[in-house]
């Protein structure tokens, strides 16, 4: 199978086959081959398939593709073991037997690896006796785990065969990324080489520090009817980070309160911990009841060793599942933001008499912010602003059917806004997981009258600011949607007098928070809305925008920040532009 490998970057480590005619490279989730890099373009790089060929075309990418590090322009042929750049990620590609047409298609010079001069002659001769053959090895290759070429204990006190092993070992571990795959095999592969009756790879839980075993494997004819560990050996193996040898367990004063090691009858017993770089990441125990001789100083050797390269490839294991998590946690974070974006509406409507002015801006971590401005009946202005708690694809998804069910009831309008609240409240009930919910607002506004006639249910309190400084919080309603499918809800109206402000947000604005955590909070809020009443709805949306940034200075934005403002004009007030 042909494929990229990402070789740097933020995803190094992943791989990417190469299927279908046309692969893309880019940051939009619409490409084939999604990568998480800033200086990438949305659409930055394909490669076509072209008969037994693969050629590489620039997108017109802003950054450029490069290969092999010359920048390309226009499509040339790929080979095998090439390295492609699109903005900051380099991909090698691995087609064993791929040879692209480039002379033919004048397509690039300075190609990885060195080139010989075009003025030097290489001659290529038939040569017999040029050596002794000592011995062959495929280069690449990867036992598995019964392939192992190990035939009795003499083989460890032979350097050279010791080295082998060690080399089949590396083979046998070093392109294995799934975790527990991993572990299984280095369990057999030490099974092979010192062949105990129990062996134990144990690992250090995470979030307690505890010794967990992760890997058992057992000689069927020694199973005993209880299968217990001596912690006494494994706990000094981790504290002291050496390897240990037990000639004879149960005689062994330094275990001789161990009731595992004496009452199993425990011959022999090695212990090597899992170190990378001085960490512990847990210990391979292995020992025996049935065999004739203990242990030997060359085979605590090769456990040890052992024990060192499968460290490295536990680490490694674990870090490509860190990364394959990161770009699918990436990959639905671009998703989510896309559905979230597309739910917000695109023009502002027609307003004779008002101002209004809103915005969203969606957090790193992309949540189910949400507003919306609807077609009501009898020429009412539908204002609905929601929250939905979760992050990602979820929450986006629940944004899009609360958006629908929304939409539906005010256009087709039946009851008052309490009873179409309880009817979203049970349709979002059905939809939601145990842990999610959803807070919303939603009023119709008369827009002769300036009458609101809204309903809360769980979501910060809009602000009514009055021209002559006081402020009314619009809270009747009940709780958040999707946590009780039977509660009640109750409406309530307000009339938006001239010249008065509605201010509708999220909990985003005032929970945004500076490097030292100190909230932006309601009361500085407040004070800000007061004093900038006066201004146009655009004005004022601003205000709070850039006095939030510069709370917020470098700190992380961790919430979405999404905000509303309505003005009524007043007439008498020719300072406002109308």
């Amino acid at each position: 199978m042909r494929r990229l490998i990402t070789e740097s970057g933020s995803e190094a480590g992943l791989a990417y086959a190469l299927e279908g005619t046309v692969v893309t490279i880019g940051r939009s989730v619409s490409s084939t081959i999604q990568l998480v890099d800033r200086r990438m373009s949305r659409h930055h790089a394909e490669i076509r398939t072209n008969g037994s060929r693969l050629v590489l075309h620039d997108a017109e990418s802003k950054n450029g593709t490069f290969l092999n590090g010359t920048r390309i322009t226009e499509p040339v042929d790929l080979q095998h073991d090439d390295r492609i750049q699109v903005g900051d990620t380099v991909l090698r590609l691995d087609a064993p037997g791929l040879r692209g047409e480039r002379a033919e298609h004048g397509s690039t010079s300075g190609s990885s690896g060195a080139r010989a001069s075009s003025s030097q002659k290489v001659e290529m001769v038939e040569e017999e006796g040029w050596g002794s053959m000592r011995g062959q090895r495929r280069a690449g290759y990867a036992p598995s785990e019964t392939e192992l070429e190990i035939t009795s204990l003499k083989d460890l006190k032979d350097p050279e065969r010791r080295l082998d092993i060690l080399n089949q070992v590396s083979d046998a571990i070093r392109s294995v990324f799934d975790l527990d795959q991993l572990l299984d095999r280095i369990i057999t592969l030490i099974q092979s080489v010192v062949r105990p009756d129990r062996t134990y790879l144990l690992l250090q839980n995470p979030t307690s520090g505890e010794l967990q075993p992760a890997v058992v494997k057992v000689r069927e004819e020694s199973i005993p009817q209880e299968v217990r560990i001596s912690m006494s050996i494994v706990r000094r193996c981790v504290e002291e980070q050496a390897s240990f040898l037990v000639a004879d367990a149960a005689a062994d004063e330094r275990f001789n309160e161990a009731e595992s090691v004496i009452g199993q009858s425990i011959r022999t017993a090695m212990v090597a911990p899992l170190l990378f770089k001085s960490e512990a990441l847990g210990v391979i125990y292995v020992d025996t009841r049935s065999r004739g001789e203990v242990f030997s100083e060359e085979e605590l050797e090769m456990l040890t060793l052992i024990a060192n390269q499968a460290a490295v490839a536990i680490t490694t294991a674990r870090l490509q599942g860190q990364l394959v998590e990161q770009h699918k946690l990436a990959r639905e974070m671009e998703i989510a933001r896309t559905i979230q974006m597309n739910l917000l509406p695109a023009v502002y409507p027609d307003l004779p008499g008002y101002q209004l002015s809103a915005m969203s801006l969606p957090a790193k971590q992309v949540g189910g912010d949400y507003y919306d401005f609807l077609e009501g009946a009898g020429g009412q202005l539908g204002l609905a602003i929601a929250d939905v708690s979760g992050k990602g694809v979820p929450a986006a998804i629940l944004t899009a059917s609360t958006r629908s069910y929304l939409r539906s009831e005010v256009q087709h309008r039946s009851g008052s806004l309490a009873e179409i609240a309880a009817r979203i409240n049970r349709m979002v009930h059905r939809d939601v997981a145990d842990d999610m919910y959803v807070t919303l607002f939603l009023g119709l506004l008369d827009k002769s009258e300036g009458v609101l006639e809204y309903v809360n249910a769980g979501h910060t309190h809009p602000v009514l600011l009055h021209s002559g400084g006081s402020l009314d919080h619009l809270a009747a309603g009940g709780i958040f949607l999707g946590i009780d499918p039977e509660v009640p809800y109750e409406s309530a109206s307000v009339r938006i007098p001239p010249g008065g402000t509605l201010v509708l947000y999220t909990d985003g604005v005032t929970d945004i928070q500076n490097p030292q955590g100190e909230r932006f909070g309601q009361e500085r809020f407040l004070r800000l809305l007061i004093k900038r009443q006066h201004l146009s709805a655009e004005e004022i949306r601003n205000a709070v925008y850039q006095a939030c940034i510069r709370h917020r200075g470098f700190a992380e934005q961790f919430d979405d920040f999404t905000l509303i403002v309505l003005k009524r004009m007043d007439f008498n007030d020719s300072g406002l532009d109308w």
